[in-house]
C-alpha cells in the first residue's frame, strides 16, 4: 500500500507543478514491481509411492511360494521369504534314502535351471528407474542341523554363489532387470545331521530400497491440473490495464518458499504452458535444485518466458518435481514437499497525464 501511496503523491505533485505551464500533456515513467501469488502445494511421499502396489508387485515377481512382509517402520523396507524346497521334495531328490538313514555326502537337488523370480516384470511405480545399492539375501535351512545348502543364481548371465547361513548381496542381479534363475543347488549332510519332513530350504531377501537413481524420476507434475484460465486473468478479447502492464514487462521472477523433508535433494522445473493448445510453450524450462531442509527459498528467473506470455492467452505455468539422476539415499516416506509460489513482475510503465493550459 505504501508503494501506491507514494506513486499517487508523485502524481499530485507533478500535476500541481505543471498546471501553470502551456503544456497539454506530460509523461510519468515508473518502474514498479507487481507481486502475484501463484499457488501453494503440499506433496507427500506417501501419496506418490504406493506401498501396496510395491508389495503386490514383489509378490507377483517371486510367485505363490513367497511371502512379502514389511520389515520395519519404514514403509519402503520389505522382506521376501521364498520357499524353494520342502522336506518331501528334498526326500525325492535324495532317494532311496530318508532323513534318518542318509549317508554323509553331497546330493544334487537340481538337474536343470529353474526360474525363482521375474525381476524384468517388477513394477515399482515412480521408483522404476532406480538401481538398488544393496539387496541382502540368505539361503536358510529350517528344522535341520548339520545340513549345508549351496546354490548358484544368475540373472542376465551374471552368476552368484550362495551358501546357507551366509548373507549375499544380490543387487547386481536385481539391477539388470532380468529373470532370477536358480542354476544349481546341492545339499550336504554331515555325519551327525538331522532333518525332518518339516525341513525347508528358503531364500530370504531384504529390500531396503537404498538406491542410486539412474535417470531423472518425475515425482510430481501439475500438467493434468493446470487451470484453464490465464495466470494473470487475461482473456483473448480484452485489452485492459493489466495487458498493457504485461506488454511493458522487463523481468519475471518466480519465488518459491519450501520445506523439503523427503530425505533427498530434488529439482523443480518450471515451464510455460499454452492452455488452449494444451502444450508447453517454445521457451526452455527453468530448473533449480531443491535442497533438503525447512524454511528454504529459491528463485526462478522466468524472464525468458515473457515473450511466450505476451503471445499466449491464456498462459499458465507447469511445475514438475524431479528426483535427479545419481542421487543416492532413501526416501523418507513420512516426508513431504511444501511449496508456496509467487511472481515478481518488473515493469517499465509510461503513464500519459493530460495538463490543461492556463
Amino acid at each position: 500500500m505504501k508503494r501506491f501511496y507514494y506513486v499517487f503523491l508523485l502524481l499530485v505533485v507533478s500535476i500541481f507543478l505543471f498546471t501553470s505551464c502551456a503544456l497539454e500533456e506530460i509523461e510519468l515513467k515508473m518502474d514498479p514491481t507487481i507481486q502475484a501469488p501463484i499457488a501453494t502445494e503440499s506433496i507427500t511421499m506417501s501419496d506418490l509411492v504406493d506401498t501396496e502396489d510395491i508389495v503386490s508387485s514383489l509378490s507377483e515377481s517371486f510367485g505363490s511360494d513367497a511371502t512379502v512382509t514389511q520389515k520395519s517402520d519404514n514403509p519402503l523396507t520389505y522382506g521376501v521369504d521364498l520357499k524353494i524346497f520342502d522336506g518331501q521334495e528334498i526326500l525325492v531328490k535324495i532317494a532311496p534314502f530318508d532323513f534318518s538313514s542318509v549317508p554323509a555326502d553331497e546330493y544334487t537337488l537340481l538337474t536343470s535351471p529353474e526360474p525363482l523370480a521375474s525381476f524384468s516384470g517388477i513394477d515399482l511405480g515412480i521408483l522404476e528407474d532406480i538401481k538398488l545399492d544393496s539387496l541382502p539375501a540368505t539361503l536358510v535351512v529350517t528344522n535341520a542341523t548339520g545340513v549345508t545348502v549351496d546354490a548358484t543364481l544368475t540373472s542376465g548371465g551374471s552368476p552368484k554363489k550362495l551358501t546357507s547361513g551366509v548373507k549375499t548381496d544380490l543387487a547386481d542381479l536385481f539391477n539388470v532387470e532380468n529373470d532370477l534363475i536358480l542354476e544349481s543347488m546341492s545339499i550336504t549332510f554331515a555325519s551327525e545331521s538331522t532333518a525332518y519332513a518339516t525341513t525347508t530350504i528358503a531364500l530370504l531377501v531384504d529390500f531396503p530400497f537404498e538406491f542410486t537413481i539412474t535417470d531423472d524420476v518425475e515425482l510430481y507434475t501439475n500438467e493434468d491440473e493446470v487451470p484453464q484460465e490465464d495466470i494473470f486473468g487475461r482473456s483473448g478479447e480484452d485489452s485492459d490495464v493489466l495487458s498493457d502492464i504485461l506488454d511493458d514487462m522487463e523481468s519475471l521472477i518466480l519465488h518459491m518458499d519450501y520445506d523439503n523433508t523427503t530425505g533427498l535433494p530434488l529439482k523443480m522445473e518450471v515451464q510455460g504452458w499454452d492452455v488452449e493448445n494444451n502444450q508447453a510453450t517454445a521457451s526452455e524450462p527453468e530448473t533449480k535444485v531443491i535442497t533438503v531442509g525447512e524454511d528454504k527459498t529459491v528463485e526462478f528467473n522466468l524472464t525468458g518466458l515473457i515473450e511466450d506470455m505476451k503471445d499466449t492467452v491464456p498462459f499458465n505455468l507447469v511445475f514438475t518435481v524431479i528426483l535427479p539422476q545419481s542421487e543416492t539415499g532413501t526416501l523418507n516416506m513420512d516426508g513431504r514437499l511444501d511449496l508456496s509460489l509467487w511472481l515478481d513482475l518488473g515493469t517499465d510503465i509510461t503513464i500519459p497525464i493530460p495538463i490543461r493550459a492556463q
